[in-house]
């Protein structure tokens, strides 16, 4: 019996086998393992917020007065539900879409931490589609707002950037038609006039950032401004046909450093636009007959365009090659022509590349004697002619140079299709 006892004695005193960690290890090791996973059971949203607590910015607007900060804030106005402005029936049509609110303060922080003294809601910028630049604060300076943008944990650097030749708060309060987010109404603006006709670039934040920050360390900015005397910020106002007042784009502004210091015409703009190879589609008119007359009589949509610029050091100064290239169809024709003639085709395309040319040199007078170098020429130079450059940058004489360079634009324009007919209506006309 007593061998027998010996014998079912427990197992742990038995030796364990070779490798093979005790069980108390094992255990801790698997407790460890599980926590991990326990942990995922426990975590919550730390800074959550509901949504009836915040309020939801569609665009803001920036000016400085009285060596301030003046911030304009559009909140949407959850109540005003699908109503009015081309909502359908049902709620209340007097309700606005939106609310702003205006503030003041030494910083910009300061301004937005105000809006609490006003509002029910906190300001919650990761929905802005849009921020809008007084003049006056554009001649300051922007590198705070841009700061601000940068560093601030909600706000979105991908909102396009405007300028306002006047008050910037006031283009906030001009209610729009067919749309009820007026912020991002104005940023499907300027993404259709882009994408159709060229004459502005739509410029987000960071793509400003980096444009002041380059070489060139210069930028533009498209104007929106009110085509009317009157701000239409009543729902009533609205409801008509059309609006005495309304948001356009403008002209363009030019940046250097951090300061507005001019703007370009709208036909100067779109020549910058051939120089910088921003042109998507475009819509050009021009005299069919040149010789004859200047008055443009003819249309033409230029579907592709490509601009190649290659700088070439001639002695003492930079020669700007540029090449533009273009392709499209002819959409209006308001002469006596036959479309079948060849010769009649090349004279059109003669016509429509002297006016691409004059529309160029039109843009570059102008931006030489602003001394801004929206053309990104810099870039460029820096790219093909490091040596050079390097010398540029050490003696800090980029003004002198870009204001000595010389450009020689070349244009190359094929009517690629007439359209339905190869005749116009007029020639058909007197026969």
């Amino acid at each position: 019996m007593k061998q027998r006892k010996q014998a079912i004695q427990p197992e742990s005193n038995l030796p364990l086998p070779a490798g093979r960690p005790p069980l108390t290890a094992r255990k801790t090791s698997c407790l460890l393992l599980c926590l991990p996973l326990l942990s995922t059971l426990i975590t919550g949203c730390w800074d959550n917020r509901e949504l009836n607590e915040l309020g939801i910015t569609s665009g803001s607007a920036y000016d400085w007065e009285d060596n301030q900060w003046k911030a304009t804030y559009q909140v949407i106005n959850p109540s005003s539900g699908a109503s009015g402005m081309g909502g359908s029936a049902g709620g209340s049509t007097t309700s606005p879409p939106f609310i702003t609110f205006t503030v003041k303060g030494k910083t910009i922080m300061e301004a937005i931490d105000k809006t609490n003294l006003t509002s029910t809601r906190e300001m919650f910028f990761s929905h802005s589609r849009i921020t809008v630049l007084g003049e006056a604060m554009a001649r300051h300076g922007i590198n705070q707002i841009i700061d601000m943008f940068l560093r601030k944990q909600d706000a979105r650097e991908t909102v396009f950037v405007f300028l306002a030749k006047g008050e910037a708060g006031a283009i906030l309060d001009q209610l729009m038609q067919m749309t009820k987010n007026q912020g991002a109404g104005i940023q499907l603006m300027i993404e259709q006039e882009s994408r159709l006709v060229s004459y502005y670039p739509g410029v987000r934040l960071y793509e400003l950032a980096m444009a002041l920050s380059s070489e060139s360390g210069s930028a533009v900015l498209p104007e929106i401004r009110l085509t009317g005397h009157k701000i239409m910020d009543e729902t009533t106002e609205v409801a008509v046909t059309d609006l005495p007042s309304r948001l356009a784009l403008g002209k363009l502004g030019v940046l250097k450093g951090e300061k507005l210091i001019g703007w370009l015409t709208q036909k100067q703009a779109f020549g910058l636009s051939f120089i910088t190879d921003k042109i998507n589609k475009a819509t050009i008119a021009f005299p069919s007959h040149p010789k004859t007359g200047e008055t443009p009589d003819a249309s033409f949509i230029l579907q592709n365009s490509s601009t190649s610029v290659r700088p070439i050091w001639d002695k003492d100064h930079y020669v700007m090659d540029i090449h533009i290239k273009g392709s499209g169809v002819l959409t209006e024709l308001g002469s006596d022509m036959d479309l079948n003639d060849r010769a009649s085709i090349s004279g059109m395309e003669a016509s429509i590349e002297q006016h691409v040319l004059e529309l160029v040199n039109n843009s570059w007078t102008e931006v030489r004697k602003l001394g801004a170098d929206v053309t990104g020429f810099a870039v460029r130079i820096h790219r093909s002619d490091r040596k050079r450059w390097k010398q540029i940058e050490q003696t800090k004489s980029w003004d002198n140079v870009f204001r000595d360079i010389e450009i020689r634009p070349h244009v190359s324009i094929k009517i690629e299709r007439t359209g339905l007919s190869n005749k116009s209506f007029k020639s058909v006309q007197q026969k």
